[in-house]
């Protein structure tokens, strides 16, 4: 049976996405709704903390945002009025480019942190890469995304370890891009999330009754067995091994969690609210969004206590 365990507060408000860091120390970044317009925010899940001030006019869904930390320091980019603004968390660079994409993503490219955008139509898409921190065109190509779309989604990566590379999640395939060459490497047929494990890049794929993890080759890992279908996956390397969480589908406030050393999941996390949006971080922490708060549960490392109540957030959390 899986541990239950609670979700922690981090910080009242709703919350439509989050994303996390794949590398490094653990952060997060999460989109808020606010009285006429959503709200960007970076989060410190060690300490509980919000990191500078809040990005106003953030988008709420995350095909036009992306979090990771492609060169070392964390980047987000995001699109507002026909504008792509790059912004480094680390140093507070910022920088801003002409574009109204479809998608967004972070990439390295040739050593540098690269953000991805790809332009519409489908059938005829068109891909350009700038460098995240002076803005400089470093490549550009055609895409031809027919009928496996990508458009409406978001873009896979999870920077640094994916390197230049990206994935398009279509209707029933997932095609692998390398953004240095420009060049499809294979379409796997999966909607996926993709992200590092100990035996390199997996996918890991939803299915009616299993998570399925696979390599970029399409061979089997493991299949994480799942009580009811599961959607909204999330997958991380933490402590040396992969970490898998997932929304039960017919039971909102439900994400079950997995150590894929065993096929059943090792914990039962309970939401106070139907998840929005989840993201794991470097230590274990598995981060949820939600209508009536950002939460976050600690998987690996420190036990969370089944009976620990709900901790109180941080004043500075939140927003005004």
């Amino acid at each position: 049976m899986p541990e239950s365990v609670l979700a922690d507060l981090l910080a009242h408000g709703s919350f439509d996405s989050v994303a996390a860091t794949a590398e490094g120390p653990p952060l997060a970044f999460a989109s808020q709704a606010g009285p006429g317009a959503n709200a960007g925010r970076a989060w410190d899940p060690t300490t509980g903390l919000a990191l500078g001030p809040p990005i106003p006019d953030f988008p709420a869904e995350r095909a036009e945002w992306a979090f990771g930390a492609p060169a070392g320091s964390p980047v987000v980019t995001w699109t507002h009025r026909d504008r792509v603004h790059v912004h480094d968390l680390g140093t507070g660079h910022e920088l801003s480019l002409d574009g109204q994409p479809e998608l967004l993503g972070l990439a390295v490219h040739t050593g540098r942190g690269a953000v991805v955008a790809v332009f519409g139509p489908a059938n005829d898409a068109e891909v350009i890469v700038w460098d995240a921190l002076t803005g400089d065109r470093l490549t550009e190509f055609p895409l031809w995304l027919g009928h496996q779309t990508a458009i409406d989604r978001w873009i896979l990566h999870a920077t640094p370890v994916t390197g230049p590379l990206i994935g398009l999640p279509g209707d029933s395939a997932v095609t692998l891009l390398d953004v240095e060459r420009g060049d499809e490497i294979t379409s796997l047929p999966a909607r996926a999330v993709l992200a590092p494990s100990p035996d390199g890049l997996v996918l890991v794929q939803p299915t009616p009754s299993v998570l399925r993890v696979r390599g970029l080759d399409g061979d089997p890992v493991a299949d994480l067995t799942a009580p009811a279908p599961c959607d909204q996956v999330a997958a991380t390397l933490a402590d040396g091994r992969l970490l898998v969480a997932a929304a039960v589908e017919d039971d909102p406030g439900t994400v079950l969690a997995w150590d894929p050393s065993t096929s059943e999941p090792s914990h039962r996390v309970k939401i106070p609210a139907p998840v929005n949006d989840l993201a794991l971080t470097p230590d274990g922490t598995l981060l949820t969004a939600t209508d009536e708060g950002l939460y976050q549960t600690r998987l690996c490392g420190r036990a969370t206590s089944p009976a620990q109540a709900p901790a109180k957030p941080n004043p500075s959390s939140t927003w005004t």
